[in-house]
């Protein structure tokens, strides 16, 4: 009885996770509910089943059968691949992928999955020991394992995706053959796309190949019913870690010259149920021992995690799925050397070719059973043009998979397991080493490393390839208890840090100003993610502080008493793919990183090791660690005024000779993460608030001064003040009070900014009082000019009377014009230029036309910009200047608030996000 109810419970806990697999992005079509089973080809069945039902064994039934059989018999997102005779199983439209230089390196997938959906037991006429079955397959091409499909079609064709749906329906039956095998015998019909012209024309046939031919004109495929359709598919005997695969062939019943025939599909697919039993049988089934260990050297360094065996299936289960880094072998010689095979996986179905210089592969351990210290899964190998999430669904079986089955050995640490190649599962001659590091350095930067190597002899072997589950500051985020109860970090160059930190050091009263007056990020503040001056993207990850792994953000940031921190991280450079520098960065493109910080300078003194290029052999673990790098932040308490950034140096400490060092880099990082940002913002709005009312108030007080001197002033010095300029300057104030947001000072916003604004909604009534209170000190200051004016009249009018040549404003008028033609026209050219040059086109009418009203608009908009220079024309033109000293402090006092603005303008910088 209690063996029964734990038989039931079982085969609930497996149709739980039947139905979660199913629902979660299948190769499927929707179900189609309308779907009869009504089993009528039976006879045609029998006939081209025969074969098979005559080794029929006898079958055990039971209450379940039905149900235990939709679930063992379906299977979703495995591989197929066809037999290339020229009858292709479908077309394929590839528009969806950029045809870039490496793009054929990449195949989409070949994805199938089949759903059985009816299960009849005892049908009349049903041959002997079957079963009656019928299910839907769901066979195409994709770029992603998911189809999305109209219910009711049975062919779907888009960019990057086709689709083909067949009914089946026939026989379920078990042999002895094999070691005793299961075996499903189906007939199917569908709707099949068809380039070949038919060979004999029935009025059924005509009639659908005529309505079709203006698509077969266009090299689209004839869509066309075809029922002779077979599918043969084996399954292992209830599920064994020596032999756990599903292997399928679907065939076309007609002959190779006919309209419909299809050549052979091969269909393969991780069968996934495996009893408790079947694990603890393992037993002998794997080497205990292996005669080489690649990893010998890296064990001894980092040493490995021994847990117990309910630690270690808990722990490999959590790993199960995340991306491993795979690292060829280091001993292939040449650059760019293109290869078919990487280790024992054999290249050609999603994956043409691949650069072993790039790293462009990976690799995903899944299917994993775990139970004590027996362990079985499956290693599958993927281009990184394909998520984990989407390569972990699969199931299917290629040459591009490891089919692998082995012990865990607490006392060594080690988990060593056997891999057999492939669908056929004959050629399991390849050895797999995993091991749990304990320590993490600037050397070694993986959670799990590992290798597979041949267990061939020396001729007949491949090189290793080693894999690495290699964890950035995000990952060991979402792993904390594991970095947290099982990690630890080794600073092994603090030395040589403290080195760099000795020749980094500024001068004594330097070090002093700097620390007395400016306040640096905290270690929170430290991370990097934007572009630099060089559109290289600059990406900065904390793993540790101290002995403290970087596992929850909240924890981890906290405060520390120590001038200086011990640190280790990540620096990642990604370039421009579209820009072609004179110096790459590729050689340094990923740096593992430790050493010191100094939060009183904000420095960081760093050193690091780069992977460098396979075909260098004579560094350990392909690693150059003779790298310093420092990182320099900005001040905090500057950051309202200028945004906060960094500067990025990257040296190379070996000797000029060396193959290994490179010419130092230097980066100066855009706007970097400031969690007081927006706090920033605010303060520099309101300072701009006050310190426009400021330089209005003194440029009204310094024109009352002015007035007064000049009043009682012997000399006519009112009369040598331009009216063009100061008509200029009451101009310039009244479209500024009209037209611009904000006086004086221009803002500051990016556009981006502007279009998500900050959150200013406290502080507005208060912003706009400082607005409105500095308009109206410009509309007091327009007086004060008008009245200046009316004393310039005057001054000119005691000139005249008294016989004295009068200034003329026309000369100054000219000069102006003059002038500003020269500068229009050189700004048209620049402008102008820069268009042909980008655009490689020439320029319309409307262009030019919008190119002039732009610069007029321009001209207009910043006319207080231009009445300064005017003034200087008009002393210029009259040589009054040195006749008067006083008129020259004049006239650089009446402008100064413009100069102090400009310069104010030119040190800040504008107001926008990260990037």
């Amino acid at each position: 009885m209690r063996k029964q109810l734990a038989l039931t419970l079982w085969i609930l806990l497996k149709l739980l996770t039947f139905s979660h697999a199913a629902s979660y992005d299948n190769f499927a079509f929707p179900i189609d509910k309308s779907l009869v089973h009504n089993y009528s080809r039976l006879t045609e069945i029998k006939k081209h089943c025969s074969s098979f039902i005559s080794l029929a064994s006898e079958l055990k039934s039971d209450d379940n059968i039905a149900t235990r059989l939709k679930n063992e018999l379906s299977f979703f997102n495995g591989d197929w691949e066809q037999d290339s005779h020229g009858a292709t199983l479908m077309p394929f439209d590839d528009s969806d992928w950029p045809h870039a230089a490496s793009s054929y390196m990449i195949h989409p997938l070949k994805v199938v999955s089949f759903e059985v959906q009816n299960v009849i037991f005892g049908e009349p006429n049903q041959p002997c020991n079957t079963i009656s079955v019928s299910g839907i397959l769901s066979i195409g091409i994709t770029r992603n394992s998911t189809v999305i499909s109209e219910l009711g079609l049975k062919f779907h064709k888009r960019p990057g995706m086709s689709a083909l749906r067949v009914d089946f329906e026939g026989l379920y039956l078990e042999t002895e053959e094999n070691g005793g095998e299961r075996l499903l015998c189906l007939l199917g019909d569908s709707t099949f796309p068809f380039k070949k012209v038919p060979t004999r024309f029935t009025d059924e046939y005509m009639t659908l190949y005529f309505s079709a031919w203006d698509t077969l004109y266009n090299e689209e495929p004839v869509i066309m019913p075809h029922d002779q359709i077979l599918l043969v598919v084996r399954y292992p005997n209830a599920g064994s870690l020596v032999n756990n695969h599903i292997r399928g062939e679907m065939t076309s019943l007609n002959k190779i010259e006919d309209f419909e025939y299809f050549d052979k599909v091969h269909i393969t697919s991780h069968s996934g149920i495996i009893t408790k039993e079947h694990i603890s049988a393992l037993q002998g089934a794997v080497l205990e021992s292996f005669d080489q260990n690649p990893l010998k050297d890296a064990i001894l360094e980092d040493g490995v995690n021994k847990f117990n065996n309910s630690e270690f299936c808990r722990i490999l289960k959590y790993f199960e799925q995340k991306e491993y880094q795979v690292m060829p072998n280091l001993k292939l010689g040449g650059q760019n050397v293109f290869q078919d095979t990487v280790g024992p996986f054999l290249l050609g179905n999603e994956i043409l070719l691949v650069d072993r210089n790039n790293g462009n592969l990976r690799m995903i351990l899944h299917k994993i059973n775990c139970e004590e210290d027996k362990v079985s899964g499956v290693l599958r190998m993927y281009p990184t043009t394909i998520k984990p999430h989407v390569a972990a669904r699969r199931t299917g079986l290629s040459t591009l998979t490891l089919s692998v089955k082995g012990t865990w050995n607490s006392s060594t640490g080690l988990l060593s397991m056997t891999g057999c190649l492939g669908p056929t599962l004959v050629k399991c001659d390849s050895g797999v080493l995993l091991y749990f590091p304990k320590s993490f350095s600037s050397k070694q930067r993986s959670v799990v490393s590992g290798s597979i190597f041949s267990l061939k002899n020396a001729t007949k072997a491949f090189l290793p390839v080693f894999i690495g589950l290699e964890m950035l500051s995000p990952c060991l985020h979402d792993n904390g208890w594991y970095s947290s109860a099982y990690l630890s970090y080794n600073y092994s160059e603090n030395d040589l840090a403290n080195d760099v930190k000795e020749r980094s050091q500024e001068p004594k009263v330097m070090s002093y100003i700097s620390k007395s007056v400016f306040q640096y990020p905290a270690v929170e503040d430290l991370k990097i993610d934007t572009f630099s001056s060089s559109e290289t993207f600059v990406r900065v990850e904390i793993l540790s502080i101290g002995s403290q792994f970087r596992t929850n953000d909240s924890h981890f940031y906290e405060v520390y008493d120590h001038d200086v921190l011990n640190i280790s991280l990540n620096l990642i450079l990604i370039e421009n793919p579209k820009k072609v520098y004179e110096e790459s960065y590729r050689h340094v493109s990923k740096l593992y990183l430790e050493g010191l910080y100094d939060p009183n300078v904000g420095k960081l003194y760093l050193i690091g090791c780069r992977k460098v290029d396979f075909d260098h052999v004579d560094l350990e673990r392909g690693l150059d660690c003779l790298i310093e790098v420092t990182i320099e932040y900005s001040p905090l308490n500057t950051r309202w005024l200028i945004n906060p950034t960094a500067m990025i140096t990257i040296r190379s400490q070996r000797n000029e000779h060396d193959i290994y060092q490179f010419k130092p880099i230097h980066l100066h990082t855009f706007m970097i993460h400031d969690k007081n940002h927006e706090n920033n913002v605010i303060f520099h709005k309101i300072f701009e608030g006050y310190f426009r009312v400021f330089l209005l108030w003194l440029y009204i007080a310094y024109i009352l001064k002015r007035i007064k001197n000049m009043k009682k002033s012997s000399e006519p010095l009112a009369a040598y003040i331009s009216l063009f300029s100061l008509g200029m300057l009451i101009l310039g104030c009244g479209i500024a009070l009209i037209y611009t947001k904000e006086l004086l000072i221009k803002s500051s916003e990016s556009e981006y900014y502007a279009n998500h604004p900050y959150d200013l909604q406290n502080y507005k009534l208060y912003l706009n009082n400082l607005d409105y209170f500095a308009r109206f000190l410009v509309l007091v200051s327009m007086l004060l000019v008008a009245g200046i004016s009316q004393m310039v009249l005057k001054a000119r009018k005691v000139l005249h009377e008294q016989g004295e040549p009068t200034p003329s404003e026309k000369k100054v008028l000219l000069v102006c014009l003059g002038a500003y033609m020269c500068y229009f026209l050189l700004m048209f050219m620049i402008k102008v230029g820069a268009q042909l040059y980008i655009a490689k086109v020439n320029l319309t009418k409307d262009v030019y036309m919008k190119i002039i009203m732009h610069f007029c608009w321009f001209t207009v908009r910043d006319l207080l910009d231009y009445a300064l220079a005017a003034q200087i024309i008009a002393l210029w033109v009259w040589k009054r200047r040195l006749s008067f000293p006083r008129l020259k402090h004049f006239d650089i006092g009446l402008w100064m608030p413009f100069l102090i603005s400009f310069v104010y303008e030119f040190v800040r910088d504008p107001i926008t996000y990260p990037m």
